[in-house]
């Protein structure tokens, strides 16, 4: 009985260090990853939480959900379009339909790369990785397409 009491402690300890450990090293990268992305969620904050809140979850009718939302998540190269472009059709995110009006971000591609980063990271589990070179590329489409 004693040895299988000593086991079980032992296992327990065992558990509840990994358990501690794993949580200083998810803290430790969460905060890790804020860091690396303060210049998105400050541009996020000024630039676009008024509409899809500071938690994402944008307005119920109004303005679509960022938080685990299925249209951040689908096409990269659309999310980049919608910022630089801006949108003004119907969207259907996470099932629900959107009827508003998305204005193009007036911004550098620095800080475009820098804001769907951190949207990224922070609602959409880092799902995607958005570079100054593909927002450059595709503004420079846009750019293209609209003076023909």
């Amino acid at each position: 009985m004693k040895k299988a009491a000593s086991i079980l402690l032992l296992f327990l300890t065992f558990a509840s260090l990994t358990y501690l450990v794993s949580r200083g090293i998810h803290s430790y990268t969460e905060q890790s990853n804020l860091e690396k992305h303060a210049n998105g969620k400050r541009s996020y904050e000024q630039r676009c939480a008024t509409c899809h809140q500071s938690n994402g979850e944008g307005i119920p009718g109004l303005y679509p959900p960022l938080q685990s939302s299925d249209f951040l998540q689908e096409d990269k190269h659309r999310i980049i379009n919608v910022m630089l472009q801006g949108i003004s059709e119907e969207l259907i995110v996470n099932g629900k339909t959107y009827n508003g009006v998305m204005h193009p971000v007036y911004a550098s591609d620095r800080e475009i790369a820098d804001m769907l980063n951190y949207v990224s990271m922070r609602f959409s589990n880092g799902k995607h990785t958005f570079t100054v070179e593909e927002i450059s590329l595709l503004r420079e489409l846009h750019s293209s397409h609209s003076s023909n």
